[in-house]
């Protein structure tokens, strides 16, 4: 973080707020509210959360935490001033008010501020206990005390008409106006937004109570996702929840509408697993999710009615208050949609465009004299355009002879007209040949595809090397995130229109095909060349009329082939030696041709295929990394495949009518992955299957028939994640077990064994010796009390024992695993719930969820309880120390505070140290304000809260 302008230059601010306060007081209420509504806000904070023993000193890294901190947040409590070290850091504090322009904010906790300033009342009480303290330190405290309460600051209580919900919110809002904004653009390279993002802001009318849709518009690569991702950053604390959707467009078209309907909803309710059948149901429940909730909802490169009509159709679909933002290249779009007011992203004027240039080529603000002139001549052919500006700057930033931006410089000369394709153009020219090789080969087929796919299938290509990958991004030319390839559209459509004026009449003379039109006009007519290393024809629909192979006779130089509903006639030896990729999805073969040469295959992709078996005879493939028969129906058995000795994937989820799998499989000594999900007729795994010393990854789920399986301990020894691992499996043929022989997981952070018809003693006593295991799904067993063994599991951080019948009164040992953090019971069903939780972190959560019969929990302590829909839930019994019990549908978790959501209206007794109080209309508001709960319709709410008795 740049350094404020409030702060001298040689202090770098590494924070935006530093918290002082007396943790006895403060640390467990307030402060811990104060803290969230800081981090939910954005705003970058420091609290220590060590006390300082007696006689101790500051340490040298807590003062320099309050020198690098903007603005310095002093909580005052009854008993802040027996604490030297809190006054320690009020002397410093004020220190680098004096010195630095450190901004102070008092707030007074149930205190007066003239008792602060002078020491007076309980507070001058708590002072005086320091009579051994050397007089000169004395004096220096009083100094800081006086001059902090004559700062204007907020008070809690002592008379003050706002409740402490209200007062949060207004130091939030004060914390954010005071924080100055010109560092964060500066920093991160960002000229010429100030003006936009004012612009929108006020379109947006923030005060107002109607819901607006506003439009961003302008042409690829302008900034308009970078001008949203500002406007974001700082508006976000204004709502109860936010969603940025990136990229509605590449989204929509890779993972489906439906997927970013989940991820919406996920992003603002924070609601795991949350399954929406449809796009008509992902609108119903958006519909009824949100429209009681204020939401900011950003839809960036929107190109479609139905991305809109899916995701943010109506405004009467959102709380009063929200904003939908929605950004796309096409103005008739949002005019027809409707929105309520649109801003148009221009290009950058002259003195930002030349900052944005200087700052990718020279990590400054403007260019060094020698290069004055070229970056002058530079910035101008790139026409004010963010990305060529950045692309161009990235390109000649390592370039320390001005000899070399000549040479680019007369390049862009000779581009007529210099629009925004010749002058990317450029940075495509600067490439080695081998790098735009890449660049064009991801242009037309890996973009949102997985970074590790893409270089098995490149690395055997000619020429590549994972290198290039790295010089791509830095080049600004691709961007890898979350190990996704990614790449902006004005890129793409760069490198579309670069290979197409290799021949504009005939696309068969072209390097690369991936437009429908293109590839059918080639394949129907027998257009092929030897010039085509890539083609990709995804039909819509399965062609009744097949193509003739000879069309793909004459492109014998083709690397990548993927295709989608493609039918072919005639010998399969047609296609071309040099295959690196085959992807063909509904492939009519029942068996891969004798005939089919694919020596330099090295990933083969035959999902949804009507394969039977692999082929007849033993194929040697020893380029082979990936096979992936996915959704093949009609697989029967997998043929010999000892010939796939490089093979580390094998793929063959829902092949739901595999019986068989070849005992070669033993021979595969590279094999990682191993995925059967769902083969429900795959009755034995090959003995073999225990010398894959190289396996961490298998996959087992709803393989409902397959049986015993010994001496699995060499195959599972290396496994990092098990899933659907049965009981009929680990009971082997002769009925018995031993977690020596088949339980040796040293490895393995998951297990998934959901719905593996697993009961109470189908675990080993010793199962609890999992060294790493860090997740545990055992979700719809059935396990009429939970195993001990559990309990002992050193890292256990997750348990989802849900759906597993658990019945009558439920004693869980597991809750006394101090390692345990998440702890799902819900859907059985016990009627009680009793057992001895002091052991446990205060940070441990347990989800009650539709367990229709609890009546009773007891002796709860120190933990989190989440009861939605807990229909004769009656009586809740506390021990010790209360952290936090919410009955409420949100993850939002506060101490001492209850909340009773519909569904557990039978709660009306609660032993212990506390008792339930109604909360008024009113306070539900200020709930859902300061904790993001959502009570809906206020009348259907029996709502309480605990306080002490």
């Amino acid at each position: 973080m740049a350094s404020t302008s409030a702060s001298s230059p040689s202090v770098p601010c590494n924070y935006e707020v530093f918290l002082n306060f007396r943790g006895v007081d403060v640390r467990n209420s307030f402060l811990s509210h104060l803290e969230k509504a800081l981090v939910r806000a954005g705003i970058n904070t420091f609290k220590d959360d060590k006390e300082l023993e007696r006689g101790k000193e500051i340490n040298p890294e807590l003062l320099k935490a309050i020198e690098s901190s903007t603005i310095a947040i002093t909580v005052f409590s009854e008993n802040y001033a027996d604490s030297k070290s809190c006054l320690d850091e009020l002397v410093k504090i004020l220190d680098c008010k004096d010195k630095l322009g450190q901004v102070v904010l008092p707030i007074f906790f149930y205190l007066d501020p003239s008792d602060v300033s002078n020491q007076r009342g309980s507070f001058g009480k708590r002072f005086a206990v320091h009579q051994t303290v050397a007089e000169e330190k004395i004096e220096s405290w009083k100094t800081a005390l006086s001059k902090a309460g004559n700062i204007a600051g907020f008070t809690v209580g002592n008379g003050t008409t706002k409740n402490e919900a209200e007062v949060i919110e207004t130091i939030i809002a004060c914390v954010l106006e005071k924080l100055p904004r010109t560092y964060l653009s500066d920093e991160e390279g960002l000229f010429g937004i100030e003006y936009p993002v004012r612009n929108i802001i006020s379109l947006l009318s923030l005060n107002s109570e109607d819901v607006r849709f506003i439009g961003i518009y302008g042409m690829a690569g302008i900034g308009k996702t970078t001008v949203a991702k500002e406007i974001r950053k700082r508006i976000l604390s204004k709502f109860y929840g936010n969603c940025f959707l990136e990229d509605v467009k590449l989204g929509s078209k890779r993972d489906g509408l439906v997927e970013l309907q989940k991820r919406l909803l996920f992003d603002i309710l924070r609601v795991r697993d949350l399954h929406l059948s449809d796009i008509d149901d992902g609108i119903d429940k958006i519909r009824r999710r949100l429209r009681n909730k204020k939401v900011l909802i950003i839809l960036d490169n929107v190109d479609n009615f139905k991305q809109l009509d899916a995701l943010a159709k109506e405004r009467r679909w959102f709380g009063i208050g929200s904003r939908i933002i929605v950004i796309c290249r096409d103005e008739h779009l949002l005019n027809v949609h409707g929105m309520d007011a649109k801003h148009e992203v221009l290009r950058l004027n002259s003195d930002d465009d030349r900052q944005l240039f200087s700052w990718h080529a020279f990590r400054q603000h403007g260019p060094p004299a020698d290069y004055a002139d070229c970056a002058l001549e530079i910035v101008r052919y790139a026409q004010g355009h963010p990305l060529a500006l950045k692309a161009l700057g990235a390109f000649l930033c390592d370039k320390t002879d001005l000899s070399e931006w000549t040479s680019a410089l007369e390049e862009l000369k000779s581009t007529q007209p210099p629009e925004i394709f010749g002058t990317l153009k450029i940075c495509f020219d600067l490439l080695e040949h081998e790098q735009k090789n890449t660049f064009l080969d991801i242009a037309f087929f890996f973009v949102g595809r997985d970074k590790d796919h893409a270089i098995h299938i490149l690395d055997g290509c000619p020429g590549f090397r994972c290198i290039h990958l790295h010089i791509l991004t830095q080049k600004c030319l691709l961007t890898i995130s979350e190990n996704k390839v990614g790449m902006h559209d004005l890129l793409q459509e760069m490198a579309k229109e670069i290979v197409r004026r290799e021949n504009y009449d005939k696309p068969g003379e072209r390097s690369r095909l991936n437009s429908c039109k293109d590839v059918r006009k080639v394949l129907k007519y027998n257009q092929g060349t030897d010039k085509v290393i890539g083609l990709k024809g995804i039909f819509p629909e399965l062609r009744e009329k097949p193509f003739k192979t000879e069309a793909v006779a004459k492109m014998n130089e083709v690397r990548i082939l993927q295709l989608r509903n493609a039918l072919f006639v005639g010998g399969c030896e047609q296609l071309s030696e040099e295959l690196r990729w085959l992807c063909w999805e509904r492939c009519p073969w029942e068996s891969v041709p004798p005939s089919l040469n694919l020596k330099r295959l090295v990933v083969l992709e035959l999902r949804c295929s009507n394969l039977q078996h692999l082929w007849e005879q033993t194929k040697v493939l020893k380029k082979l990394k990936v096979l992936d028969l996915s959704h093949s129906h009609n697989l029967i058995r997998t043929s010999d495949i000892s010939g796939l000795s490089s093979v580390e994937k094998l793929i063959f989820k829902d092949c739901i009518n595999l019986t068989e799998l070849h005992h070669s499989i033993g021979k595969l000594s590279k094999l990682i992955c191993l995925d059967l999900e769902n083969c429900k007729n795959l009755v034995y795994l090959p003995e073999e299957i225990c010398e894959l010393s190289s396996l961490e990854k298998l996959n087992l789920p709803l393989c409902s028939k397959l049986k015993g399986l010994k001496n699995l301990t060499k195959s599972v020894s290396h496994l990092k994640t098990f899933k659907g691992f049965l009981y009929s499996i680990m009971m082997g043929s002769a009925g018995d077990y031993s977690l020596s022989r088949l339980w040796s997981l040293a490895s393995a952070k998951e297990l998934n064994l959901s719905f593996c018809n697993l009961s109470d003693t189908s675990l080993p006593g010793d199962f609890g010796g999992l060294p790493n295991l860090e997740k545990l799904f055992l979700k719809g067993n059935t396990f009429h009390c939970l195993p001990t063994c559990l309990s002992h599991i050193p890292k256990l951080k997750k348990l989802d024992v849900s759906e597993c019948d658990l019945s009558g009164t439920t004693s869980p040992m597991v809750l006394t695993n101090p390692s345990l953090r998440e702890l799902d019971l819900s859907k059985n069903n016990f009627c009680r719930l009793a057992v001895d939780l002091t052991s446990l972190p205060l940070e441990c959560g347990v989800s009650l969820i539709e367990c229709k019969k609890i009546q009773a929990v007891e002796t709860i302590s120190r933990w989190r309880l989440v009861a939605l829909d807990c229909t004769s839930l009656e009586k809740l019994t506390f021990k010790g120390e209360l952290n936090c019990i919410v009955l409420a549908e949100e993850e939002s978790f506060e101490p001492s505070f209850l909340v009773c959501y519909r569904g557990c209206e039978k709660l009306v007794e609660i032993e212990g140290e506390y008792k339930l109080k109604p909360l008024t209309g009113s306070q539900l508001d200020e709930l859902e304000r300061l904790f993001g709960l959502d009570f809906g319709y206020k009348g259907s709410v029996s709502a309480s809260y605990l306080t002490r008795i």
